[in-house]
């Protein structure tokens, strides 16, 4: 094809005045672009721009990813610290209520009588007990009665008499063990105070055993639990509620009933100050200027706390030869985008510019293709270009569709309700003479002396009427589920149950009804204020058998409902008085215990049938 003429255009110089010809033209004619950057380097920098920011995002998200796998890590082994913790602290109390109910079995058992018996055989069973080197015997007055102990034991110091708030928790605790407190003795060994319930078959208090458990061993538990999972020995702890220590790596301070309760770990955490509900809570905070990542879990039954704590220096250490790794495979990544650019671009530049060429002609609705110098490739950007010509090709004729789904749809909302315009449209097919028989309700509509008002108005304003009136009335019915089957002078025809029925289509009817009705109202304000008019509407309301179809010519059709069904309603809307709204009984039966109220109004005998019809009224 010979190349279109050089084209000559005029230009005025800002400074000189002077003509100046156009730039030579490019290609096959087309005029020539402003210089730039080649395609090639743009495309080179397209991939750059596309590559290196995901992979930057991606390796952040990686970093930020492991910092919280990190994170989750380290709380669920402090979990698992508190756990052990936990189980240890609970088994050793189980097992000193073991103890106290073995003695008091041998204190209360059936057998000799003699106390001095008893208590012996209890001081033997006391003699060979771990933790525990005496054990005290109260009334259930609170009252000492006596302690019994190995003989190479020293008498302990033990309150006489116990206090009346511990003998209430003791009467309330249903006969488990009560923690009293720690406390120390005179080596300075930290001791648990704790007394044991002994409870009659009729659940009253028979009497009360008191003792002090030695805690060394179970501190020396607790800091190995410290020295193996956090590397250090006093990063784990028991506090009460009073954030006073009960169990430590050091009994020292948990005999000097240390208080932590300015401990950044508490500071930072909110809760349940009586640790009488259960609570897990994990925090930051600052001890002694070094950052820390600590863990909480209340220890409920005890009013106790489990917390663990270490440095966050330690705890993500590893985040630090981490993110040099991702740094690494980033950099990495990028010479490899670059490298994949370069190779990339020079593959791809030549191509482009026929598939761009195309697209700007798509993008003017000129569906054409790309050419065979694209088409005829092998590779991807072949098939891109054969794709490109066979969307070309689907894109015309979708447009070419939709084009006259529109226009039938715009040309066929003017006459016909939406579902009567779906199913035209949706089904093509369906546009043939016949029909099918349905159940359907009917209502008519009809403006009650019409005649009359048509010969004091003028027709333009009458025109205004009907038409307002039929707008609402139709957004009235097709709110409710009903189709406006046609306008009939001054009369509107509606129908429920075709094309689409629902179980409630007589219900619908009638409450289409009864909101024209309150419209009008409305409607009559504003006609009175216009045109000094009034009108009033008689409606009625018939169910039955009808045949729904398409009735008419093959040139000329209408889709209609045809049947005595139809006739029984316009008898009933004739027999109406202004603002009159009556049903028949088959659609009262359709109705049901729906709620409407409907009053009787007798039997009619309806023009062209024999029997007498009953019908009903909704009351205003």
């Amino acid at each position: 094809m010979a190349a279109n003429p050089v084209p000559v255009v005029e230009t005025r110089s800002a400074e000189r005045g002077t003509e100046q010809p156009a730039p030579p033209a490019g290609e096959k004619g087309t005029p020539a672009v402003p210089r730039g950057l080649p395609l090639f380097a743009r495309l080179f920098l397209l991939i750059l721009v596309c590559t290196l920011p995901p992979l930057m995002w991606l390796g952040l998200e990686m970093m930020n990813a492991n910092e919280v796998a990190l994170t989750e890590t380290v709380r669920h082994q402090h979990r698992s610290i508190v756990w052990s913790v936990q189980r240890t602290v609970r088994g050793e109390l189980a097992r000193v209520e073991q103890d106290l109910e073995d003695v008091s079995n041998i204190l209360f058992r059936p057998g000799p009588s003699d106390d001095a018996k008893r208590y012996a055989l209890a001081g033997s069973r006391v003699a060979v007990l771990r933790d525990i080197d005496f054990v005290t015997l109260y009334a259930p007055s609170g009252q000492s009665i006596t302690t019994v102990k190995a003989e190479e034991v020293p008498d302990p110091r033990v309150p006489s008499r116990l206090e009346p708030a511990l003998l209430d928790a003791l009467r309330a605790s249903n006969g488990q063990l009560v923690v009293q407190g720690v406390h120390a003795n005179a080596q300075g060994e930290p001791l648990l105070d704790v007394f044991f319930p002994i409870v009659r078959d009729g659940g009253s208090m028979r009497a009360v055993l008191g003792t002090q458990v030695k805690l060394r061993e179970l501190c020396k538990v607790i800091g190995n639990f410290g020295e193996q999972f956090l590397g250090s020995r006093e990063n784990v702890f028991v506090v009460d509620r009073e954030r006073r220590l009960v169990l430590h790596a050091d009994p020292a301070r948990v005999a000097a009933r240390e208080d932590l309760s300015r401990h950044g770990l508490f500071s930072a955490l909110s809760g349940d100050s009586s640790f009488r509900t259960d609570m897990v809570a994990i925090s930051d905070f600052q001890l002694d200027g070094v950052e820390m990542l600590g863990s909480l879990e209340v220890l409920s039954e005890r009013g106790w706390a489990v917390a663990v704590y270490q440095p966050q220096s330690v705890v993500y250490a590893s985040l630090s030869t981490m993110r040099r790794t991702i740094l690494k495979v980033l950099v990495l990544s990028a010479l490899v985008a670059l490298v994949a650019g370069l190779l990339g671009a020079r593959l791809l530049t030549w191509p482009i510019r026929d598939l761009m060429a195309a697209t700007r002609a798509l993008a003017e609705r000129t569906f054409r293709g790309v050419g065979e110098r694209v088409t005829r490739r092998g590779d991807e950007l072949g098939a891109l270009g054969r794709a490109f010509d066979s969307m070309a090709l689907t894109l015309e004729a979708k447009e070419r569709e939709v084009v006259t789904q529109t226009q039938v749809r715009a040309a066929l909302s003017r006459y016909l309700s939406p579902d009567v315009v779906d199913l035209v449209v949706s089904n093509p097919d369906q546009l043939r003479l016949g029909g099918e028989r349905r159940e359907v309700t009917i209502l008519f509509a009809d403006v009650v002396g019409f005649t009359k008002l048509s010969e004091s108005q003028p027709p333009e304003t009458i025109v205004a009427l009907l038409n307002e009136l039929f707008t609402f009335a139709t957004e009235i019915i097709q709110r409710r589920g009903g189709i406006i089957d046609k306008f009939i002078g001054d009369c509107v025809m509606a129908v429920w149950g075709s094309p689409q029925s629902h179980p409630d289509d007589a219900l619908r009817a009638v409450q289409a009804a009864e909101d024209l009705r309150r419209w009008l109202d409305v409607g009559n304000r504003r006609w009175r204020a216009r045109w000094g008019i009034e009108i009033q509407l008689a409606i009625g309301i018939h169910t039955g058998p009808a045949v729904a179809g398409n009735v008419g010519s093959e040139k000329r059709m209408e889709y209609t409902v045809i049947g005595d069904t139809v006739n029984v309603a316009a008898r009933i809307e004739s027999m109406a008085q202004p603002g009159q709204i009556l049903v028949s009984e088959a659609t009262r039966e359709r109705i049901g215990d729906s709620g409407v109220e409907l009053v009787p109004a007798g039997e009619r005998q309806l023009h062209g049938r024999t029997a007498a019809t009953r019908i009903f009224e909704v009351p205003l």
